[in-house]
């Protein structure tokens, strides 16, 4: 774990491999840890840099902020990291994140890659929690764990389940609301034609939060954007599906230019 000053906060960050830059940007409920289980699969070639967002538990931050603050975060740390430029994949919220990164600092940005993520907050589905609270605490834990990953693997998958454990952030009720207002804020439907970065957009074949015709329109208002359905996942692509999904975004920072 290293630790950079951008913008006036220090961010924390874990880093492996040598080759080209890329930067991992994690979900809401999450940190840097998320990507634990998915750098060691980016194989040789690539730097993985997996940095916290702000109001993190290593990386605090203490006032309200919108999505252009995270992606202004982003640029810098990638001015100062990576010689002026890097590759971008972010999930769910570090998927808009990294949009709005591209969008506001495409000099920064060589390839972008999105996955389970929305061009703005209405078109993401959060679970219903209250469908379910009559149940007890266990109940919803399942409920919504289901939304991101298999019963199968929720069930059977070990090594998994402890990734989820490590990585999972309980932040303090002010830092989810400063979060989620962020969250809020974020619409850049008019502004996806300014992606200028070579995209590849990752959706997971059976997740309930983002529909398949969400990912669809948001790779067709990119100019040149892919679309990946990642089979048999949920939400939860870069962890239940990372062997896979790493392949993908490999092929996507390694392919000529």
């Amino acid at each position: 774990m290293a630790q950079v000053d951008v913008n006036g906060l220090s961010l924390r960050y874990d880093e492996s491999g040598a080759g080209e830059p890329l930067i991992l940007l994690h979900g809401l409920n999450a940190d840097r840890r998320q990507f634990d289980c998915f750098r060691p699969h980016l194989g040789d070639g690539i730097r993985a840099i997996a940095p916290d967002q702000r109001d993190g538990p290593d990386s605090p931050f203490d006032a309200p902020y919108a999505m252009a603050d995270h992606a202004d975060d982003a640029a810098e740390l990638i001015a100062q990291l990576c010689g002026g430029a890097a590759h971008v994949f972010g999930t769910s919220y570090g998927g808009a994140v990294a949009m709005t990164l591209a969008i506001r600092h495409p000099h920064r940005v060589k390839t972008l890659t999105l996955g389970a993520t929305a061009p703005c907050f209405d078109q993401f589905k959060a679970p219903d929690v209250a469908s379910v609270a009559e149940q007890g605490a266990v109940a919803v834990r399942r409920f919504v764990m289901e939304h991101f990953f298999t019963p199968d693997a929720i069930d059977h998958d070990r090594a998994l389940m402890q990734a989820v454990e490590d990585s999972f952030v309980e932040r303090s009720p002010q830092a989810g609301t400063r979060r989620m207002a962020a969250m809020k804020g974020h619409d850049v439907r008019d502004r996806l034609s300014h992606i200028s970065a070579p995209t590849l957009v990752l959706q997971g074949e059976f997740d309930p939060i983002i529909a398949p015709e969400v990912s669809r329109s948001l790779a067709g208002a990119i100019p040149g954007a892919r679309l990946a359905i990642l089979p048999g996942v949920r939400h939860g692509i870069s962890m239940q599906g990372a062997g896979h999904v790493a392949g993908l975004v490999r092929d996507h920072v390694l392919a000529p230019a």
